[in-house]
Parts: C-alpha cells; structure tokens; sequence
C-alpha cells in the first residue's frame, strides 16, 4: 500500500514539470506574480504613513526595523507556502493543516477572517476614495457636497468588479501590481532627486540596530519589537497559498520558483517603504511637521517636490490602497470559504473555494460592495472601528499562526522529510513566535488603555 509520500513523490514524477527558473531578464520579470500580489495588498495608506512617521520622528535611527520586520515576514510566509508544497497529506492549502492540529481552526478562521475582511475593506475603500477626491480636486474640479467619497468610492467599486469577474482575475490583479510598484516607486525617486541629498552615513547607521536615545531606549524597542512581531504573524500571510494556486504552484517541484517569486515580490514593498521613509528623514526631521494623516504626507510631497508633489502623493495613495482593495477581496473569499468546506466535512481539494455557487455572491457582496458604506455621509468613524477591529483579530490570530506553523513546518508527521524544517529554520520560526508574543502583550496593553480612556 502507498504511503503518502510516496504517492507524493510518483506524483511527483508523473506530473508536467515545474516553470524553470529565470535565466533571462524576461523570465525573471515574467516569474514575479503570487509574491507582487501579496506584497501589494500589504502596501496600504497605514505601512506608508508608519514609515513616514517613523522617519519624520526618528530620522533613520530605526530604519533596521523595516528591514528586520520584512525578513520576519519573508520567512513566515516562506514557511506556509513549504507546508502547502511538501506536506505530506497533500493538503493543497494551509488550513487543512491546521484543521489536523485542532478540529475547529477551519471554522475559527472563517468567521475572523470575514470580520476582519470586511473592517479592512472599508479601510482601503474609503482611502481609495478619498485619493481619488483630492486628485479631481487637483484638477480644479468642485464635486458635489457629501456626494464626493460616495462617487469615488463607487468608481473602485466598479473598477474592481471589472478585474474580478472574468476568469482572468489574478492576471489582472498581476498586471496591477506591477504598474502600481513602478508608479510608486517612481513617483518618490523623483522626490529624491528634487530633494538633492540623502544622508548616506545617517542611513548606514540606522541600519545597525541603533535606538534613538530622544525617546528612551525602552519605547523605541519595544515598538520595534511589537511591529516586527506582528508583521510576521499577520492574518494576510495566510493568503499566498491562495494566489499559488493561481499559478498552479502545488508540488515540491515549486519551491524555488516560489521561494524567488517571493523575494521578488517583497523587494518592491522594502523599497516603497525605504523611499517614504527616507523622504520623510529628508524633509521633515527636525522641522516639527506631525504626519497623523494622508493630508500630512501630501504636505510632506508639496515641501519635496513643489506644487506636483501633492498630486504624485495622491496617485501613489491611491495606487497603494487600489492593489490592496481587490487583491485581499479575492485572497480573502477564498480563505474564507477553504476554511467553511473543511469546517462543514469536505476534505481539502474536494472543491475549490471558487466552485462554490456561493463563493461569487460572498466574495462580490461582502469584500466588494458592502464596504462602499464606509464613503456614506452617516457612516461611524473608521479609524476607531478600524484600530479596535483588527487589534482584536490580530491578538486572536497571532498566536495560533505563528505556533501553528512552527509545529507544521518542523514536524516530519506533517512534512516530507527533505523538507521539514532545519534547526536554523525552527530557530528562526522559534524567535519570530517569541516576538510575535512579546507584541501580543503589546496590542493588548495598548486595546486596553485605549478602552479605559473611552469608558472615562
């Protein structure tokens, strides 16, 4: 009788072979896909003002956080995706894995993942509007009073529907993701060059570990330590193997085209937020400018370039915002539904989350439209709904994702044995689950003293 690795491995053998590795500038440009995707729907309006903030308030002294955070994150995603590629069960995706170590994750990650997918929409819906508001206001155009985030936001919503509704959605949300990383990431080299200067020995010595002393050594940390913690385990991880499957990357076979995808899709978010941060350093470091808001970063843009330097923020807002409002939609339906059809008896692979005749309507419904309600004149505060929401969803999920993967990856019950993870890699794996914890207490403290000021 088979054993499951060795109908793996025959599988294996008999199957198409895998995409090639990249030997010409046209194959590696061609390569980048599931890893671009996924870096862009983490690129939203709040990584750009994080880094923005952290520029304008620390200079370069905590640029080694963005480097350290996008590692962790590297190498968590990598994790999920060796676990969908050389499992030994064949499970096609990583909630079936975690299915075998509790029976009722599938259903757990459903139900946070609709609540969260729906609080993030809004988010990148309402940040897409707004972008869109000011650009048409650049022009000298006047929209209507109370009807200009409705209008705008009904414009994304349609544009969204539009790349999501043929069979060729994640084509289209490829061809998106490449044209957003180079507008963005052209937009601010430009502000650079006006800007004439960067302070190359400030930038080295930001990238050696230092801590600003103006804040105290604990503060700065200690926020260093919670962002790199929760950047690793964070819920959006969890979609790669849902764009994998798009490419057809299911077998041990893929792994380095995976594994060079990735990286190529994470060194244009590194870079992105490199050129906020920098910029910010550059204009605003020392000046007593706060940057609270997206309005902040146009005057940040008006101050580095002159009077386009407003509009090219507003293109690079909403072209951030634009990647993450379809993306995640189609990453999170599919999450959503896998963990519903393991959750109600269906074994992993039975049926694909888009087969599901409820699947469209879900993933149109609720990623897509129901979060125009957020650009309504009536509509709650969002900032609130949003630091409270995925406060709450990320202290739940953080410790299941990070343990959980820790023991899938490391455990050869669960994994092929050349695959299953080296002391090196549980170790890495091990710190991040330990620093993901450590931020845990952080949201935690941070959710709490938030409540009290309310209650007062």
């Amino acid at each position: 009788m088979a054993t499951p690795q060795s109908s793996r491995i025959a599988g294996d053998l008999d199957a198409d072979l895998p995409p090639r590795l990249p030997t010409t500038l046209g194959d590696y440009l061609r390569s980048i896909g599931p890893g671009l995707v996924l870096a862009m729907a983490f690129l939203g309006t709040g990584d750009l003002v994080s880094s923005t903030v952290s520029g304008a308030n620390y200079g370069y002294a905590l640029m080694w956080t963005l480097v350290v955070a996008l590692a962790a994150r590297y190498c968590m995603i990598s994790a999920i995706a060796k676990y969908k590629l050389a499992n030994r069960f064949e499970d096609s995706s990583l909630m079936a894995g975690y299915q075998r170590l509790w029976k009722g994750f599938p259903a757990f990650f459903a139900i946070l993942m609709l609540v969260y997918g729906l609080i993030i929409q809004m988010s990148f819906m309402r940040a897409c509007a707004v972008a869109l508001v000011h650009l048409i206001e650049s022009t000298g155009l006047t929209l209507p009073d109370g009807f200009g985030l409705p209008l705008m936001g009904l414009i994304v919503m349609l544009l969204s529907l539009v790349m999501l509704a043929g069979r060729n959605a994640f084509k289209w949300l490829e061809r998106l993701a490449r044209v957003a990383s180079v507008i963005i990431i052209g937009a601010f080299v430009y502000a650079l060059f006006r800007i004439g200067h960067i302070d190359f020995p400030a930038l080295l010595s930001g990238l050696t570990f230092a801590v600003p002393a103006d804040n105290g050594p604990f503060d700065a940390l200690f926020i260093a330590v919670a962002t790199i913690g929760t950047i690793g385990g964070s819920a959006i991880n969890l979609l790669y193997p849902y764009f994998m499957d798009d490419r057809g990357w299911n077998r041990p076979a893929h792994r380095k085209i995976q594994r060079l995808d990735l990286i190529a899709g994470m060194l244009p978010l590194l870079i992105i937020n490199a050129l906020f941060w920098i910029v910010a350093a550059e204009t605003l470091r020392g000046t007593g400018v706060t940057v609270s808001s997206e309005t902040d970063l146009a005057t940040m843009m008006q101050m580095a370039v002159g009077d386009w330097g407003p509009t090219l923020l507003w293109v690079s807002l909403f072209m951030a915002a634009f990647t993450s409002f379809p993306a995640q939609a189609h990453g999170l339906a599919k999450l959503m539904f896998n963990g519903l059809h393991l959750a109600t008896g269906k074994r992993d692979g039975e049926m694909r989350p888009e087969q599901d005749p409820r699947y469209r309507p879900a993933l149109i419904g609720l990623f897509i439209v129901a979060p125009l309600f957020i650009t309504l004149p009536f509509a709650p505060n969002l900032v609130y709904l949003s630091v409270f929401g995925t406060s709450v969803i990320t202290a739940t999920v953080l410790p299941p994702i990070l343990i959980g993967i820790l023991i899938l990856t490391t455990s050869r019950r669960f994994m092929l044995d050349d695959y299953a993870n080296r002391w090196w890699e549980t170790l890495i794996l091990g710190v991040i689950s330990l620093i993901g914890l450590w931020s845990l207490y952080a949201i935690l403290t941070n959710l709490a003293g938030a409540i009290a000021r309310v209650a007062q």
